[in-house]
């Protein structure tokens, strides 16, 4: 039995033991992801910072996500029977018609629409396939009137079959003859487990189509990417899975510019689009409808408007308002806000925190197994792609990675704005569930977790310090900390409050007491070792000095991963700078055991860099800054093998050295023998303790070091 009142593990041992622990291959690789997954976030953001995301004004259902055309005061309804149409006004056809730029697959559409009678379009909403739709069934209704005569009632009228699923499920046969219907199913859909778009199988296709071609009419379904049944109907002469992509230039142009203008014309229209911004804009909102707008801006305001109506789409507050406007399931808000919170992410580490946060918000929900979110990518999440890493493609391949984005990377921000200001009822459990995440296993779950606590963070910094940061910064979760520390690196560099963190960190460095306490300090020395501390180097050393500075080692782990951070973020010659003035007493201190100690883990970490001529990366530090700070390094190696205690992690770390890296590596084998050159022209004890470590290494009949026969051969230690 252990004796319940036995002494535990002395600060130092325990401080030495932890240290190798992160010196392990996955510590290390998750410090350098860390890294460089918070340099993206910092950087994102600074490229973010032109963008204001502003207060919007709602005007009634102007604001339109989902579709490409408004019938409003145009439409004329008509009951018959148990479905209700609505009679789509020429006025809007004729704008349609009038300026509509035909897609690749335009032509194929039609044939088939005037062969069968009856076309799914299965492409995702905002595409332009509503104003597809008018077009197409424009065009085979007067093909059609021209080749028969016919002029009855209501020949050639559109109709928009609105409000009855019935439709989907049952015979259906067109009530007025010789007309145009078009199917919106996805805007029919309301049930999440029986979605209509469920049973558009090949019989319902086959069915509807003798019903529409006997009435000598035309259908168009709408829906989003073939799921469910349609998935299987996907290859009939129905179906459509792509009109091909139209350039929204040509849209403006089209609206903007005479008919068949000339080269020079068209490319002075595209220098005033890249000058005023509407190029970048298109760049991030590829639909149809925002290209619409810009060209009645133009038309109107000329540049003046153009530039007005930039700033205003460009304003991500709209779409995200109308979107949450929209739509307020659990379900579909989940998956929004998972998106919002792990961008760039895989698909399956979305999807997975959508569904625990869907529990968690709905914890009675029926079935909550049944969730489908990628199904729901073409219909209700349009704006949200995933995509392989290697491909710019709207669809990942199968076996590629996948990452999950919003289409403009300007939304991430305002979705979290407005979830986080706005739904109210959500905040307490989106942050029990963001708590959840920052302990996920995986690295970089928690790190864009983070991302997520400083984007909600900076929007008021005072709630949040004393909601959730100051907990997670103090507490026990080594993970919670460090997720707290990234937080406010990043913080840091929102406009404004660079100051104020810095400010923060500082107490937070300078704090003595309990184990909170001490734990604020730790993580304070995280939040310097990201971005934040590579802006303002000088500053950030000062704090992790003065962590560093502890009788019971508490922050040796804790300063050693930050430095590695900064040294990998290319501030290695500040870090080894700091780390010979810490060093320079060169006594028994604690400090300068502790700084000697973070050196010996620094030179021997990899980093992502080289300035090796072979450009291999992910060597140690003393290989891959190649002999650019060699004085610096034989310096400190020389400190470090000198004296106890820091001498003991030394030798046990440059054995290491020769057996894990200068053994398969000759670069390796000369940086090391180049330092150690070094140490040993300081003569006296420096060369004799090399000769007989090199020597026992070589001759260790258990573990021979070919490495170690080498350099000590190479020095001419015996001389």
């Amino acid at each position: 039995m252990h004796d319940a009142k036995a002494k535990p593990e002395d600060p130092k041992a325990e401080a030495l033991k932890a240290l190798r622990t992160l010196d392990g291959e996955a510590g290390l690789q998750e410090i350098g992801r860390l890294a460089a997954l918070l340099r993206e976030a910092w950087d994102r953001d600074r490229d973010r910072a032109s963008v204001h995301i502003g207060s919007v004004a709602m005007f009634g259902d102007e604001v339109q996500i989902g579709g490409d055309f408004s019938v409003g005061a145009h439409r004329t309804p008509r009951r018959t029977g148990s479905h209700d149409v609505v009679q789509i006004g020429e006025e809007t056809v004729l704008a349609h018609r009038g300026r509509y730029v035909r897609p690749p697959r335009y032509a194929e559409a039609v044939r088939g629409l005037r062969d069968h009678h009856l076309v799914v379009m299965a492409v995702a909403a905002g595409t332009g396939r509503e104003a597809a739709a008018i077009n197409l069934l424009s065009e085979v209704l007067a093909d059609a009137a021209h080749h028969d005569g016919a002029d009855g009632a209501g020949d050639g009228a559109i109709y928009e079959i609105n409000g009855d699923t019935a439709v989907v499920t049952s015979g259906w046969t067109p009530p007025f003859p010789r007309a145009g219907y078009i199917l919106d199913v996805d805007r029919q859909a309301t049930d999440r487990v029986s979605l209509p778009a469920d049973v558009l199988d090949a019989a319902w296709i086959d069915g509807t189509a003798r019903h529409v071609r006997a009435a000598g009419s035309f259908l168009v379904v709408l829906t989003g990417p073939p799921r469910g049944a349609l998935l299987e109907a996907a290859g009939s002469q129905h179906v459509l899975t792509s009109l091909g992509e139209v350039d929204p230039v040509d849209i403006i142009a089209r609206h903007v510019l005479r008919p068949d203008p000339e080269p020079a014309v068209t490319e002075e229209l595209r220098r005033t689009l890249a000058a005023t911004g509407a190029l970048d804009l298109l760049a991030r909102r590829s639909e149809p409808r925002t290209a619409v707008q810009l060209a009645a801006a133009l038309a109107t305001g000329g540049t003046e408007g153009l530039a007005d109506a930039v700033r205003r789409l460009g304003n991500p507050a709209a779409p995200v308002h109308a979107w949450f406007g929209r739509h307020r399931t659990p379900e579909t808000v989940c998956f929004a806000l998972a998106v919002a919170t792990l961008e760039g992410a895989g698909y399956l580490a979305v999807s997975d925190a959508a569904v625990d946060l869907y529990q968690m918000l709905a914890p009675e929900a029926p079935d909550p197994q049944d969730l489908r979110f990628h199904e729901r990518l073409g219909t209700d999440h349009t704006w949200i792609k995933v995509m392989s890493d290697d491909s710019g493609e709207g669809v990942a391949r199968l076996g590629a990675p996948s990452r999950v984005r919003f289409a403009d990377e300007h939304l991430q921000d305002a979705v979290l704005e407005y979830a986080w200001l706005r739904l109210d009822g959500y905040r307490s459990v989106f942050l029990r569930w963001l708590r959840r995440l920052a302990d996920h296993r995986d690295i970089e779950v928690r790190a864009r977790a983070a991302v997520t606590a400083s984007l909600i963070a900076r929007r008021d910094l005072d709630h949040a310090l004393h909601r959730f940061l100051r907990s997670w910064a103090g507490g026990e979760s080594w993970t919670a900390r460090e997720s707290a520390a990234s937080a406010l690196g990043l913080v840091g560099g929102a406009p404004g409050l660079a100051e104020d963190v810095w400010r923060l960190l500082e107490s937070w460095a300078a704090e003595r007491g309990g184990p909170f306490q001490n734990r604020l300090r730790r993580t304070a020395a995280g939040a310097v070792g990201g971005p934040l501390g590579v802006e303002r180097p000088e500053r950030a050393l000062d704090l992790l000095g003065q962590v560093l500075d502890d009788e019971e080692w508490g922050g040796l782990v804790a300063v050693s991963r930050s430095m590695l951070q900064l040294v990998v973020l290319g501030r290695e010659t500040e870090v080894l700078g700091a780390l010979l003035e810490w060093s320079r007493p060169q006594d028994g201190s604690v400090f300068v055991a502790q700084a000697l100690t973070v050196f010996v883990f620094l030179a021997s970490s990899p980093v992502p860099w080289t300035r090796v001529p072979d450009r291999r990366a992910d060597r140690p530090l003393l290989v891959a800054d190649a002999g650019r700070h060699r004085r610096q390094m034989e310096e400190l190696w020389a400190r470090a093998l000198a004296r106890k205690p820091a001498q003991e992690h030394a030798l046990e770390t440059l054995r290491d050295f020769l057996d894990l890296h200068a053994d398969r590596d000759p670069v390796a084998l000369d940086a090391i023998r180049t330092v150690l050159a070094g140490v040993v022209a300081r003569g006296g004890r420096h060369r004799q303790r090399l000769d007989w470590y090199l020597g026992t290494w070589a001759a260790d009949r258990e573990r021979p070091s070919r490495s170690a026969a080498a350099v000590h051969q190479a020095l001419d230690l015996r001389r």
